[in-house]
């Protein structure tokens, strides 16, 4: 598994490189666009974290999805800090009273739930 993530790393980052020269020497359209494709990718996965929780709790419905898909996410933001608190805050934003982010009991993975509260 390391050795896939370590050679899709320098294949990406090959691909970046190739895709800068092309748009530095040809000034091709296309490589503009597939550059900001890339670049608004993740931006777009981060932003889209807050109103995928806030849906899932007003409708009480896909729970589950929305831990498995922003579940790995969470589970990287270091606790207790910053980004931790503005992480949890964001998450229950628009979201129905008693939705939280917590972790499962016995491992280290984070689960999106209605605490009941």
């Amino acid at each position: 598994m390391r050795l896939l993530l370590l050679t899709l790393s320098i294949a990406f980052t090959a691909f970046c490189v190739w895709l800068a020269v092309r748009i530095v020497n040809r000034r091709e359209r296309w490589a503009k666009r597939m550059l900001a494709a890339i670049v608004a990718t993740p931006v777009l996965y981060v932003v889209s974290f807050g109103p995928a929780c806030w849906i899932s709790s007003r409708l009480d419905l896909g729970a589950s999805l929305v831990t498995a898909v922003y579940g790995p996410v969470v589970k990287k933001v270091p606790i207790p800090s910053v980004i931790a608190i503005l992480t949890d805050q964001y998450s229950r934003l628009g979201a129905r009273s008693g939705w939280r982010w917590t972790c499962v009991i016995g491992s280290e993975d984070w689960k999106w739930f209605n605490s009941g509260e």
